[in-house]
């Protein structure tokens, strides 16, 4: 099997799931209970903590554990517009399907307005127009880190800078780009992570907000995660979390080199008439083309049968029949949106494995 849909999960890694098999044997306890065994589950769970704090760079004091990266990005917006008066939130329209489900449930409420930032033909914000864009009742920015679909890599650093000289929340998505790219955060007041888009074990993310942001935990006599959680937390699977987000970022630049040939070989075996999207400078694990004459759905299926899987889309999307908001953003039409297919890379993939994607969707589009 070729595997190539590392952006919707990845396989967990063998360190990993030794660790949460030896962490479920000996840290079983509740971490909130008070006996000798619930001690120690708690004891784990803060040097988690800790050693996010360390990889970060980040305070100890501003992470909380999830059940994942859409758990964080709804805590994460619910928690900043709770703590501003200011109802506008300026979004861009390549974010993730959590973003947008939750953005539409709070303005539907009356809790939020929505605006949406422009994107130019590969996905980018520009800065001078997020700058313009900010109004007097904007309380809330929210831009992700690198697009699921295509790639795009934002200007994080620059557009998080401009939020924080407005007095601004920034909310930043980074679970395509954490362990994988260079991350510019000192600006940033809120970001997310997933464990299951870094080898590590399903059901648990991070969720990073700044201590000095005045929060107040929306669950009554709740104890967990400060207040923000409720139910019991999985100590092993965060402990598994930790480990795999140490041996990503252990090897962070290496592989993202060797992610970037296999992803060259691809783009320079494809025809001419494949369209590659996202420009130039788009994230190395994620590759998104368009099709000259099928349907993207039509191809997955095709690929399947010859033992390659990829996707039409982000995952979270996969059975909402309306066409990619990203692609749209970008100007495509509906129609063009659905010849798109992406393919996204990880340790499963070899060079070689261009070749026979290359001679598989040859073969496909000359039966067209």
């Amino acid at each position: 099997m070729i595997y190539f849909d590392h952006a919707a999960t990845t396989r967990m890694s063998e360190a990993a799931i030794e660790v949460f098999t030896s962490a479920s044997r000996e840290f079983f306890a509740n971490s909130e209970s008070l006996h000798d065994a619930g001690t120690k589950s708690a004891a784990l769970l803060e040097k988690c903590r800790g050693s996010f704090a360390e990889i970060l760079h980040v305070p100890t004091r501003g992470i909380m554990f999830t059940s994942g990266g859409t758990e964080s990005n709804q805590i994460a917006i619910q928690t900043l517009l709770h703590s501003t008066e200011k109802k506008e939130v300026l979004v861009s329209p390549m974010e993730h399907a959590s973003v947008w489900q939750q953005l539409e449930a709070l303005e539907e409420a009356g809790a939020c307005r929505m605006t949406i930032l422009p994107v130019d033909s590969v996905g980018k914000v520009d800065p001078a127009v997020l700058r313009e864009m900010i109004s007097p009742d904007t309380g809330l920015i929210i831009i992700q880190h690198v697009n699921s679909e295509i790639g795009t890599i934002q200007p994080i650093r620059e557009l998080a800078n401009i939020a924080k000289q407005a007095g601004i929340f920034f909310h930043t998505d980074i679970v395509q780009s954490f362990g994988k790219l260079d991350l510019a955060l000192c600006d940033v007041t809120s970001f997310s992570i997933s464990s299951h888009k870094i080898y590590g074990p399903k059901g648990a993310g991070l969720l990073f907000i700044k201590p000095d942001v005045p929060m107040q935990a929306p669950l009554p006599n709740v104890h967990h995660e400060f207040g923000y959680r409720p139910g019991t937390v999985n100590v092993p699977a965060i402990a598994a979390f930790t480990t795999a987000a140490y041996d990503i970022m252990e090897n962070r630049e290496k592989e993202a080199r060797r992610i970037a040939e296999l992803k060259k070989a691809i783009c320079e075996a494809l025809t001419a008439k494949v369209k590659v999207e996202g420009g130039l400078i788009t994230s190395p694990f994620i590759l998104g083309i368009t099709l000259p004459n099928m349907q993207g759905q039509e191809a997955l299926l095709a690929l399947n049968e010859a033992d390659i899987q990829i996707s039409t889309t982000s995952a979270c999307s996969l059975r909402d029949p309306a066409p990619s908001r990203t692609l749209l953003a970008t100007g495509k039409t509906i129609e063009e949106a659905s010849r798109f297919v992406r393919l996204s890379f990880g340790r499963e993939n070899e060079l070689s494995d261009s070749l026979i994607f290359k001679k598989e969707l040859d073969k496909l589009l000359r039966k067209r």
